[in-house]
């Protein structure tokens, strides 16, 4: 019998709060677009992550999926459209942008601070020979093969989103000659020395 009802109003929210988030997985052919952070405060600034989180985020040096939190009364497809513009300067119609999964995600620890995660998974497709640049809020971007990328590789648990999603991702061909040959390893031109 399940519990309270997920209305939030307030007094009525799990302790440790719940987010809404969209998350984008670009794919070229097998290999999954990932990136690192840097620059903390923009992350807290633009892409909705807290701002005691933002520096865990970054010296972290682990992979995040593009992605966001939702803003209020945002939709989530118009949040992993704002991701693809925003986050990697990608303006896609709409028709390349597919919803693939929803997902659940409740924290470890004890009752009292559970935090509740409430995931929107989309799925977009590069038109061929799309260049992707490094913004300054990425020390890299970068395909990986889906194969060789597991959840301890993550932070703020961006691997279990895609552990989950990840059979139902449809296989694209590669995005085209500059964005796979680049792809394999993108970095941003401060950290390029």
């Amino acid at each position: 019998m399940p519990g309270n009802k997920a209305l939030f109003v307030q007094n009525n929210v799990p302790p440790g709060g719940t987010c809404l988030s969209s998350f984008v997985i670009i794919n070229s052919g097998n290999k999954i677009l990932v990136g690192k952070p840097a620059k903390p405060e923009i992350w807290a600034e633009r892409f909705f992550v807290r701002e005691e989180m933002a520096p865990k985020l970054v010296e972290s040096g682990k992979y995040t999926l593009p992605g966001s939190h939702l803003a209020w009364f945002e939709s989530p497809e118009d949040a992993a459209k704002r991701v693809l513009r925003e986050m990697l300067g990608l303006e896609l119609p709409g028709n390349r942008l597919k919803l693939i999964d929803v997902q659940s995600h409740v924290s470890d620890g004890a009752p009292e601070q559970a935090h509740w995660d409430i995931c929107f998974v989309y799925q977009a497709q590069l038109p061929g020979r799309t260049k992707l640049e490094v913004p300054e809020w990425f020390s890299e971007l970068e395909f990986v093969p889906k194969s060789k990328l597991k959840p301890e590789h993550f932070s703020r648990g961006h691997g279990d989103v895609l552990e989950l999603a990840k059979g139902k991702i449809k296989t694209q061909k590669a995005a085209g000659k500059s964005a796979a040959k680049k792809g394999s390893r993108m970095r941003s031109k401060k950290s390029r020395k």
